[in-house]
């Protein structure tokens, strides 16, 4: 059952936005920086200890994963020359 104040069309794909990326074809995407932020970024030897490697791998990595995210849209949101929805930022 649908509530009568919610909107059935939220969260179905536009297909303006299909249409018109359709065709875009690019080959830099950056780096994903939710697998291995931590291995490339700290020392080996942090992760020599197996409970702080669990803990930084496990808990702060995602963190930090969501900090960088965060800051790819506001560059996309504060950018007038982007369009909104826009997702593929290095």
């Amino acid at each position: 059952m649908v509530d009568e104040g919610q909107d059935r069309r939220v969260g179905f794909p536009s297909l303006y936005h299909f249409s018109t990326e359709y065709w875009w074809d690019i080959k830099n995407e950056g780096f994903d920086y939710g697998e291995k932020l931590f291995e490339r970024t700290m020392s080996g030897n942090m992760f020599r200890n197996p409970n702080l490697a669990t803990f930084l791998v496990r808990y702060v990595q995602p963190i930090m994963v969501k900090y960088i995210n965060t800051v790819k849209f506001l560059r996309i949101y504060y950018n007038y020359a982007v369009p909104k929805y826009y997702q593929k930022i290095n």
